[in-house]
């Protein structure tokens, strides 16, 4: 359905973060230039690649240094491997980027998904019976984003990170009844490598730290355990402390600095401001885009109940809300708290492993409850569908899905369609669109920017039926501030500015599409604005016209519409011509 091992740009398996994570396979193995990465500008012009000049930033030193930390790049090295291996012994280019080591890297991320749900699979079955395990295994890998990540972005870190919660939980319960050097090194290497992955992932340290505690008494007791097999844990932490190191060598030997903060201007905002938007946002709120999560959380009341009645080392509720409630304040304090492109909150992956558990406690519960079984089981079907629905929508190009920038308005607007109109992506910028018949119209103001006074540039080669038009670009960003005296009447319920619009080179980064603004004033005070950015709507080399509506809103006052444009810093030029301002009655 999206093989994108065969695709180019941004739709690539290596492209975006993905390539930030990977470049060190190359960069140390093919082309041994760890220090100023050299090779980026050919790969760049043969493949296009997108992606390739975030990977890494320039110091002080004059080195490059990556933004990402190198962990999946251990996580690619077998599948990379195999791939420079078949590309040395076959036509393909053996320059890190070709066709098999897009091929490879697919495949071999579906490998660790399916090691993933293995485990869990085992961690399920250990407290649950054989139907509750497997619908909840079902829910999960089907029901949630981490199908997403999993069959469609499986080469991001996410899938990779499930899979290393689920072995770390399995040794963590192994080592809780047995303890052993095995199951203490491969805790270590588990949370090691999370962290070396994303160091946020330290936070995986929590799971074998509260796995079993429910009262003081266990608390007293871990202690003794604890003491009584220190060398294990000192073992462990040992594995966890050589794992980060290759990290901070890293750093020191192409930055000069034992610690590197790579992702420089992005950070973390602790006071809780991103909460509301990261679980109901339409943007990407995590019970919005995955809401069987919702039930999940349910089940942490069935999860203590449940807790309350079994043995020492099933008592798990106490672990998986504490880490529930960290892991979460700390994924959603991050300043880019929508992470990007993809489908959901990404993020929270990984911690579905753990919020398996009290989404089967919630499923045991209606199991016994034949009118539960029969209400929750139609509404988690519905779930299920959902998102099965919405991820064929965020791949497909007749989808239309916004994976990074969707709105309450562009939502609905292609809720459950299959095939999408173009012309809707402009509520992706605004909320309001008139489309019925237009009554009343009355011509506000027009110009046709054949007076040189009306604007900053012009240029005769690109004309409609004129010979001149309003030009910006990377050097002229911000047009005149085109001003017209107004005062709605009974008859009037909106204002709309349309005009001609022309490019060679349509910009694709959202955030630097050309801006076209309508605002409504009192005394130059703004009462209300809306906008759209012209470049989702055309393409190249072709005339558009395209307008803007903003609904006069009752009981305000304002004597003054302003229109004006803005390049957004973007480098594309772009010609607008014809302008008007017309206003009408509904």
């Amino acid at each position: 359905m999206y093989p994108s091992w065969n695709n180019k740009g941004g739709g690539a398996t290596l492209s975006w973060d993905v390539m930030g994570y990977y470049t060190y396979l190359p960069a140390a193995i093919i082309y041994q230039d760890l220090a100023q990465l050299e090779f980026r500008e050919d790969i760049q012009k043969e493949y296009h690649s997108t992606g390739l000049d975030m990977a890494a930033y320039p110091t002080q030193n004059g080195n490059q240094i990556m933004k990402y930390p190198m962990g999946m790049a251990l996580s690619y090295a077998p599948w990379f491997l195999m791939a420079h291996t078949t590309a040395t012994f076959t036509t393909y280019p053996a320059d890190g980027y070709s066709f098999p080591y897009q091929f490879f890297l697919e495949f071999g991320c579906l490998a660790y998904v399916f090691i993933g749900l293995w485990y869990f699979r085992k961690i399920l079955i250990r407290y649950f019976d054989d139907d509750v395990s497997a619908i909840t295994l079902i829910l999960i890998a089907l029901g949630t984003n981490y199908l997403n990540y999993s069959a469609f972005d499986m080469a991001m870190p996410h899938n990779f990170l499930f899979t290393l919660y689920a072995l770390l939980t399995w040794y963590t319960i192994k080592w809780y009844e047995k303890p052993n050097v095995k199951d203490s090194i491969i805790i270590g290497i588990c949370i090691g490598w999370a962290a070396l992955a994303r160091p946020t992932e330290v936070i995986s340290i929590l799971i074998p730290i509260l796995w079993g505690l429910s009262n003081l008494e266990s608390v007293r007791e871990r202690f003794f355990l604890w003491k009584k097999h220190f060398g294990k844990l000192f073992l462990t932490g040992s594995i966890i402390t050589v794992i980060g190191l290759l990290q901070i060598i890293y750093w020191k030997m192409y930055s000069g600095n034992f610690l590197e903060y790579s992702y420089q201007d992005q950070g973390f905002s602790w006071n809780g401001v991103h909460m509301k938007d990261c679980f109901f946002s339409y943007r990407k709120g995590w019970l919005i885009y995955t809401p069987l999560m919702a039930f999940s959380m349910f089940g942490f009341y069935f999860l203590w109940k449940k807790n309350n009645t079994i043995t020492f080392l099933q008592k798990h509720f106490w672990a998986v809300f504490i880490f529930f409630l960290i892991n979460t304040y700390i994924i959603f304090s991050w300043d880019i708290w929508w992470y990007g492109g993809g489908f959901g909150q990404r993020a929270m992956i990984p911690s579905y492993l753990l919020l398996g558990l009290p989404l089967a406690a919630f499923l045991e519960f209606i199991k016994k409850h034949f009118l539960a079984k029969i209400g929750f089981g139609i509404i988690l079907l519905g779930c299920f569908a959902l998102n099965l629905f919405q991820t064929w929508q965020a791949h497909m190009p007749s989808g239309g899905f916004e994976t990074e920038n969707m709105t309450k308005a562009y939502y609905w607007k292609i809720f459950g369609k299959t095939k999408f109109d173009p012309e809707w992506k402009t509520l992706l910028d605004t909320d309001e669109e008139y489309l019925g018949e237009i009554n009343n119209s009355k011509m506000l103001y027009s110009n046709d920017f054949e007076q040189i006074t009306d604007s900053i540039s012009f240029n005769s080669k690109y004309r409609t039926s004129d010979s001149t038009a309003l030009y910006l670009s990377q050097a002229v960003q911000f047009s005149p501030v085109f001003s017209i005296p107004f005062s709605a009447d009974e008859k009037t319920d909106w204002v709309r500015a349309s005009a001609n619009f022309y490019c060679e080179s349509k910009e694709w980064n959202y955030w630097q599409m050309n801006q076209f603004i309508i605002s409504l004033e009192e005394n130059d005070v703004v009462k209300k604005h809306k906008m759209i950015r012209v470049h989702r709507l055309f393409g190249e080399n072709n005339w558009r016209r395209i307008w803007v509506d903003i609904k006069i809103p009752k009981g305000q006052n304002f004597n003054n519409i302003k229109v004006k444009y803005w390049n957004a810093g973007g480098s594309k030029e772009i010609w607008i011509d014809d302008l008007k301002v017309e206003s009408f009655s509904e």
